[in-house]
């Protein structure tokens, strides 16, 4: 079984399970080994860089007539004779020069060694026909728990994207148009919100005129999507006479929506004390997509009073970013559950020189879903923040230690609740 018929198979768990079973009366001659590209922080997030991986061990595979499948976690498995292994552990060392920069290789040696686990298909054919069972009951698992609707999602068209762009010049924004708090927390730990992001809610979009789409399938379709909303919401916020959309508030907009008619209309109902408190909030990828249009719309922006939010920003491009040069007031680094692991791998002083650099009392940690995010907030000098963890904060009226005993006692009743299902189904 070569590499390139072994990844036509639709299931490649089972693929390889049945080939191992194939080899086990001669496996004294074979080899296999597991690489963890699951086990990588950064590369998760980064599919064409997975793709890179297994093309470079696929090109190996092809070299040395072994066998790779892909596994539904992107670990790959590679059979080998015995008589390839020094040329295949050639291949291995150049993968883990490529992926060096992850933090999971921060623990150096240690590291090195848990990227890859050989088996010996002669002594350890158990071992291996195990490890492979496991996997194919957790992707079973997996499809059964996976909910259905993302799971058939469809990517969103060309079509599809003319027929949402005539339903968003009809639709109500209002019932699509949500808000977020940017808190800053007191010395109890209670946020305290200095400024609301208003933003219309993409899922709630997807949900009321295209149910069954990914409409973030394609980053330029949706950036241009994009484009047509901030012009309804523009003219909305134009006419509204909501006295808490007047002072105080951030829009998060295209570089080419602040050039339209529609934000110069926006911008004669506002006076220059209203604008002063008005941030507007710009994505990364946007401005350098068009740097020259950036830099007349910034200091358009600028003279006008208002103030700019540079967002979009990840751990792995704030030290690509001067925020001085961009002009921008306050940045909007995401956090992730991942953000830790790069504060303290391989590359932390990189990122927190970049961090201090940019000035911390000028980031907004975004994206917050746990009080693990404002705990690495303060350790990083980081005092604003934004995200689903400060909304349940705000709308419970508690704080952080409030919250971590209400989660404590809630695991405790549940773990109460297990022992006694336990206790009865064993009576």
């Amino acid at each position: 079984m070569t590499a390139s018929v072994s990844q036509q198979s639709t299931m490649q768990e089972q693929a390889l399970l049945n080939h191992i079973k194939r080899l086990e009366r001669n496996g004294q001659d074979h080899l296999c080994v597991q690489i963890h590209l699951s086990s990588l922080i950064a590369f998760d997030r980064l599919p064409d860089c997975r793709n890179i991986a297994r093309t470079m061990m696929d090109r190996g595979a092809r070299t040395h007539d072994a066998s790779l499948f892909e596994l539904f976690n992107s670990d790959l498995f590679l059979v080998y004779h015995r008589s390839n292994a020094a040329q295949i552990e050639e291949d291995l060392n150049r993968l883990r020069r490529v992926c060096r920069e992850d933090p999971f290789f921060a623990a150096g040696a240690e590291a090195d060694a848990a990227f890859c686990s050989h088996f010996d298909l002669g002594e350890g054919y158990e071992t291996l026909s195990e490890r492979v069972l496991s996997l194919l009951a957790e992707r079973a698992e997996m499809e059964r728990s996976a909910s259905g609707p993302r799971r058939n999602a469809l990517p969103i068209s060309l079509a599809d994207l003319a027929a949402v762009e005539k339903a968003i010049a009809q639709a109500d924004l209002s019932a699509m148009t949500s808000r977020q708090a940017i808190c800053q927390l007191d010395e109890n730990g209670r946020p305290q919100p200095l400024f609301h992001e208003l933003f219309t809610s993409m899922s709630t979009l997807r949900d009321t005129l295209l149910p069954g789409h990914d409409i973030f399938s394609d980053p330029w379709l949706f950036q241009h999507l994009t484009t047509k909303l901030d012009q309804r919401m523009l003219a909305w916020l134009a006419k509204n006479d909501d006295a808490t959309l007047r002072h105080s508030f951030s829009i998060n907009v295209n570089v080419t929506s602040v050039s339209s008619q529609r934000f110069l209309e926006l911008d004669e109902e506002l006076d220059q004390k209203r604008r002063n408190t008005i941030f507007i909030e710009l994505q990364a990828l946007d401005i350098f997509a068009d740097v020259d249009r950036y830099l007349f719309v910034r200091d358009f922006l600028l003279d006008r009073g208002y103030r700019i939010c540079l967002d979009g920003v990840t751990e792995l491009s704030l030290p690509y970013i001067d925020r001085a040069d961009i002009g921008a007031e306050l940045v909007k680094l995401q956090w992730s559950k991942t953000l830790r692991s790069q504060v303290e791998g391989r590359n932390r002083k990189g990122l927190r020189s970049a961090i201090e650099k940019t000035d911390p009392a000028r980031i907004i940690l975004t994206r917050c879903e746990s009080d693990d995010a404002i705990e690495l907030g303060h350790e990083l000098g980081i005092h604003l923040f934004q995200g689903h963890f400060l909304d349940h904060l705000l709308r419970e009226n508690i704080t952080r230690d409030e919250a971590a005993g209400r989660l404590s006692a809630a695991l405790a009743r549940h773990r109460r609740t297990v022992a006694q299902q336990h206790a009865a189904a064993n009576s």
